[in-house]
């Protein structure tokens, strides 16, 4: 887990390919000239342009590695990778000795980012046991299979509106909806103001959990749908603003 002091952090939720927004979302980090970039994870399958996607933010990383965050999403597992595109793209296209870099590369990013010890910011969500900032500290790193139950689950978990704790999910074998419930326990015995995550698409880019709780974002334009895509900032006075990426 990365651990931030920052007064203006720009959140970027699922990418998935769409180069274009990327840019347009690179562009104004740069020019707003914020403290950090965190990206949440889900750079590749299913858009059109993974391995431009993919290379982009890593680029961006070399350049700014103190600003630049990226996450682990869910699709950074072959798992996904053989299933929505980015194995095929990319065997077709450098090899498949490059797909195994990319993996071991995808295993060594952190699961998630903890701003002003008050932002937890992640992909999916909260797991089954999970009940400190430090269990997310020792969550095991070089997996390049995700085979740990709960980082599994904060890879891969929903908020759910109107669940008591948790209830299984349709995305698959131990995959989960935590409660409102669940979310206030862990906000309140490691003093979290509030969570943003990506992972779910929404018309609108975004969506507010458990009454502005969490904020959920989603920063592709294109995925089947037209999105009207988001991002968002948190500043030093911990408000969160979200942003369209146009």
């Amino acid at each position: 887990m990365i651990k931030l002091k920052s007064s203006n952090t720009l959140f970027v939720g699922d990418t998935h390919g769409d180069f274009d927004s990327t840019i347009i979302i690179v562009r104004k980090f740069l020019e707003a000239n914020y403290d950090h970039i965190v990206f949440l994870g889900d750079y590749i399958d299913r858009g059109i342009k993974q391995i431009e996607n993919i290379n982009y933010v890593l680029a961006l990383k070399l350049l700014h590695p103190q600003k630049v965050i990226l996450l682990r999403g869910n699709h950074e597992t072959p798992a996904a990778n053989k299933n929505y595109g980015f194995y095929h793209q990319v065997v077709k296209e450098l090899g498949e000795l490059f797909y195994n870099l990319y993996s071991t590369l995808f295993s060594k990013l952190p699961n998630a980012c903890l701003v002003n010890n008050k932002v937890l910011a992640l992909h999916g969500g909260l797991a089954e046991g999970l009940q400190t900032i430090e269990q997310l500290e020792n969550l095991p790193k070089d997996k390049i299979n995700v085979t740990d139950p709960m980082l599994l689950q904060i890879l891969w978990n929903d908020p759910g509106e109107g669940i008591h704790g948790f209830y299984p999910n349709m995305r698959g074998i131990g995959i989960m909806y935590f409660g409102e419930d669940v979310y206030d326990e862990f906000a309140r015995n490691n003093g979290i103001k509030y969570m943003i995550r990506a992972h779910e698409v929404f018309p609108a880019g975004y969506y507010h959990y458990f009454g502005g709780k969490i904020l959920s974002i989603f920063s592709a334009r294109n995925y089947g749908i037209k999105i009207d895509a988001k991002v968002a900032l948190h500043d030093t006075e911990d408000k969160l603003e979200v942003l369209s990426v146009k």
